[in-house]
């Protein structure tokens, strides 16, 4: 972006390490998407004192800044999506519930977790344990096939760091969570009001993604062309992380995009 626009112009840009993911510390804690969406609320009240901020985000991370967007309010002024996880229901057929999972989580009326019968969390810790084993040796074949479209960033340093952050200890407990996670709010929810963040959405949609698949992947582009005024998507010839693979054309589009940004009032 600095590259393509006026780099005095740009404010900081900030790449989190979230809890629990890659080389970052992984405490014995219970990993949900709220836990993820906390950090960056915390992060951008407390580092960031309050200041607007642009939330961005691709696959889980997209979805999780949706959810702290939502959370966050006017001090989000925008949010951009790369291949966004999440939840999205077609628009026409969406109807909210008569509460929404956030007022449910406040109320506390939704159900709580319920650990597996009779092994409990060691079964989670099992099982996430079984899946990095299974994964660990697939690790360079997958990585060519999420990055088809450019094959040479699947070099063996990313491997390396995949691996390294797969056998660190408390991966297990990482993995095993994703087991149980509370229930999500759709992102027909959180970006949509009253309940959630209705400003400027950019989707950077990779139409190749092999993670989704190509065909879901050029669905769920539409169905966001559909989801509200405000939401604009750009569909780029790549794959499940287009910010990575096709990154000038992912910077073109937010530096387009960004005047709806400075014209957008909360």
């Amino acid at each position: 972006m600095r590259a393509l626009g006026d780099p005095d112009a740009l404010p900081p840009i900030y790449a989190l390490d979230l809890v629990g993911f890659g080389h970052s510390e992984k405490p014995g804690i219970s990993y949900t998407q709220y836990t993820w969406e906390a950090q960056l609320v915390d992060f951008a009240a407390e580092v960031l004192e309050g200041a607007p901020v642009v939330l961005a985000g691709n696959s889980i991370g997209g979805g999780l800044v949706a959810g702290a967007a939502a959370t966050l309010g006017a001090q989000v002024r925008g949010v951009v999506l790369c291949n966004t996880a999440g939840v999205l229901e077609p628009p026409e057929e969406y109807s909210p519930p008569a509460e929404s999972v956030r007022d449910a989580t406040l109320r506390g009326a939704v159900r709580p977790y319920t650990p597996v019968p009779l092994l409990g969390q060691p079964a989670l810790d099992l099982f996430g344990e079984a899946v990095i084993s299974l994964i660990f040796p697939q690790i360079p074949t997958r990585l060519a096939d999420i990055y088809a479209d450019r094959r040479t960033n699947a070099d063996p340093a990313v491997t390396v760091a995949i691996q390294q952050g797969a056998a660190s200890p408390g991966s297990a407990n990482v993995i095993g969570s994703g087991q149980k996670l509370a229930p999500n709010r759709p992102l027909n929810e959180v970006l949509n009001r009253p309940n959630g963040f209705g400003g400027p959405v950019l989707v950077a949609q990779g139409k190749n993604d092999r993670v989704s698949g190509p065909a879901r992947a050029q669905e769920r582009a539409q169905l966001f062309k559909r989801l509200r005024p405000g939401v604009t998507v750009r569909e780029l010839d790549a794959g499940h992380c287009p910010h990575d693979e096709v990154p000038e054309q992912v910077a073109q589009a937010i530096l387009e995009w960004l005047p709806d940004v400075v014209e957008w009032r909360p």
